[in-house]
């Protein structure tokens, strides 16, 4: 098996932020793919459906900078230091490497449950459903049970934070860093209570208990997502999108690395659907850079043609959708997509099941569709 240490890409194999010693029921081996992956040899084998148990201690040193992995003065955000199993499918081990331009994530669906010791004084949003109890003195002792999810994400830091629940039921807190408008904070919190239950009626009830959305307007990205937790400018299309991410990588997972259009394109689409944008015309604006650029393209091809991802996974992976609503039907698509989240919830989505998918709700023959919108696979 193998760990991944994905944010040790943060630092250098000499100097790793996320250190992993005194492993416990294997053999710890060689790091590879940059320090971000740790292979570790069991006891014995194992038969299908059996168990082991692997123990091991944690080291997270924290660099500074807004990032998904990273401190912003006070405020720490804390993604991906977990680490967390690589998956073994049908075309292999996938140790593919960190990007930064977009994610390299692929994990199945997973339960933890994380205890924070923390100062009273700092707030610790994070995945799943937290419970707090009085630690030592001055202390906090905050307990995290999240249930089918992919990662586990947390920030910790002396937030400004709001509640409040979506008119489904879901509980949603915002935490904000110092310079957030009370305003602001408010608005993402009516942002959020919109967003997940646009996303809920459109493709199945979210699942994960409550969620937190962390804001910071000195992040370099957009937004970025883990299960039950997000972080965000201040932004009504951005913490649209990171919660449509919920649906889209993380109740249907995929390799993220391989296939970013099937999270990112998804979750664009979503995004439109939920804010009404219906995408009118727009695949008329599209304009290939080369006879090699296809909306499937994996995050090897995207990182050395970086100006051209946003355009394409974001930009023409939503507006395909859009058309194939369009050519199919808006009832049609609206129960293909329902239809084929719950038939992968907490599974993992490709694009050759999804052809499949979309080619058996409708009588129209695909083939020219997804060769017009570059969709291989």
């Amino acid at each position: 098996m193998y760990l991944r240490l994905w944010d040790n890409y943060h630092g250098t194999c000499a100097s790793m932020p996320i250190a992993v010693s005194n492993v416990t029921g294997g053999t710890a081996g060689a790091l590879s793919v940059g320090c971000t992956a740790l292979q570790i040899t069991l006891a014995s084998p194992l038969a299908q459906g059996q168990s082991a148990t692997i123990g091991f201690d944690l080291g997270i040193t924290v660099p500074s900078g807004a990032d998904r992995f990273g401190y912003d003065g006070a405020f720490s955000f804390i993604g991906n230091a977990l680490p967390v199993l690589a998956v073994k499918d049908g075309t292999g081990w996938h140790l593919d490497p960190y990007t930064n331009n977009g994610e390299a994530f692929y994990s199945l669906a997973a339960d933890f449950k994380v205890t924070l010791d923390h100062p009273t004084a700092l707030l610790v949003p994070a995945t799943g459903t937290s419970v707090d109890a009085a630690g030592s003195s001055g202390r906090t002792v905050t307990t995290a049970t999240a249930t089918k999810v992919r990662d586990f994400a947390w920030a910790a830091g002396p937030f400004s934070k709001i509640s409040g629940t979506s008119t489904a039921g879901t509980p949603i807190n915002v935490y904000s860093v110092t310079g957030i408008s009370s305003a602001n904070a408010q608005s993402m919190l009516t942002t959020a209570k919109t967003a997940v239950d646009a996303h809920s009626s459109r493709f199945g009830a979210y699942p994960y208990g409550e969620l937190d959305a962390v804001i910071d307007n000195n992040f370099w990205f957009g937004g970025m997502e883990y299960p039950g937790f997000v972080l965000d400018l201040v932004s009504t299309t951005a913490l649209t999108h990171e919660i449509g991410h919920q649906w889209w990588y993380g109740i249907v997972g995929d390799d993220e690395y391989n296939s970013p259009w099937l999270d990112e394109s998804f979750t664009d689409y979503a995004t439109d659907l939920a804010l009404n944008k219906t995408g009118t015309s727009c695949w008329s604006s599209v304009s290939w850079a080369s006879s090699a650029e296809k909306i499937t393209n994996s995050m090897a091809y995207w990182d050395t043609h970086s100006s051209r991802y946003s355009t394409v996974v974001y930009g023409y992976g939503k507006c395909a959708l859009h058309d194939l609503r369009r050519l199919i039907g808006d009832a049609a698509m609206t129960k293909l997509l329902k239809d084929y989240a719950t038939s992968h919830w907490y599974g993992v989505s490709t694009t050759a099941e999804f052809k499949a998918a979309a080619q058996a709700a409708t009588t129209t023959d695909l083939t020219s569709f997804w060769t017009t919108h570059r969709i291989e696979g």
